[in-house]
């Protein structure tokens, strides 16, 4: 029996040579693993961060995750800041209590999400156990964990090293676990306490804008350029009427005075005119005396 055995194992080695060394020769030299509980659901959010050494890409991949689980994103790329999970082709199956994902990894660096419902709650008490079966080496593994928000008392059978509070405002640990070999589980339990059942997500708040200051990058302000702004407008003030002064001067008024006639010139220019009767000397037009309302002569004929 052990000889059929050997000779399959060994028809299969010479059949798939490629594919048996190249699955020998994968290793994972970092993996960063976070848990996030109860993030933006009422599970565990689990995140694989990890960089591959293969002797050339594209390469196929096995990833484990619980049976119970779901699978959120796998995504590929050249390092972690350009990971898509755009054009990628896997396929999936069950092998017991875990769910085997297949990959074909085109770049060395990977990202899995899934979310594990296998967070137990009881009263205030929230208590996860995580374990690892890797198919592969991993060179460098750390586990980051997020502390949901009203969350206290968080532990671990880990030894915790305090990560401080991140931009989101989420406080975060860590652990150092170094170097684990392929095919051996790794495994650790965490619990905390909550009272609500809210979700971090949720309770995120969006960043303020910065306030606008004097020190705000590209903005101008009025206390600095006022002063320039009036002495600027003072100097062409003084300009144009210095110009206005100078225009007047070169060209002096050619306005005709106008002529004016008093009435008494109008009327010394004209014959005089006396009362036949009083003697009364007439004003122009006047057909009467003034004085004794004789009719004058001027008027008549």
């Amino acid at each position: 029996m052990r000889k059929w055995v050997s000779m399959i194992v060994l028809g299969i080695c010479l059949l798939f040579p490629n594919f048996a060394a190249a699955q020998g020769q994968i290793t994972i030299r970092r993996l960063d693993i976070s848990l996030w509980p109860e993030y933006d659901r009422a599970d565990m959010l689990v995140i694989y961060h990890a960089l591959v050494n293969a002797p050339s890409f594209p390469v196929q991949m096995d990833f484990r995750i619980p049976a119970t689980a779901t699978l959120h994103t796998i995504a590929i790329g050249e390092t972690l800041e350009t990971v898509t999970d755009q054009g990628l082709e896997y396929t999936t199956r069950s092998e017991g209590d875990w769910f085997v994902l297949t990959a074909n990894v085109a770049g060395p660096a990977i990202q899995l999400e899934y979310y594990d419902p296998q967070l137990i709650k009881e009263g205030s008490t929230r208590t996860f156990s995580y374990e690892w079966t890797g198919d592969y080496a991993v060179e460098d593994m750390t586990v980051i964990f997020q502390v949901p928000f009203n969350a206290t008392q968080f532990t671990s059978t880990l030894p915790l090293q305090d990560d401080g509070v991140h931009l989101d405002k989420m406080q975060y640990y860590f652990s150092k676990v170094g170097a684990v070999p392929a095919g051996e589980s790794f495994s650790f339990q965490l619990s905390y306490e909550k009272n609500t059942n809210a979700l971090s997500a949720s309770r995120l708040e969006v960043q303020p804008v910065a306030p606008v200051d004097e020190n705000t990058p590209g903005r101008v302000s009025l206390n600095n350029t006022l002063p320039y702004f009036i002495g600027g407008l003072g100097v062409v003030m003084i300009l144009g009427g210095f110009i206005y002064y100078w225009q007047a001067g070169r060209f002096p008024s050619k306005r005709p005075r106008r002529r004016s006639h008093s009435r008494d010139e109008s009327e010394t220019g004209d014959t005089e005119h006396y009362c036949p009767q009083c003697g009364t000397r007439a004003k122009a037009g006047d057909r009467f005396c003034r004085t004794c309302g004789a009719r004058l002569r001027h008027q008549e004929g």
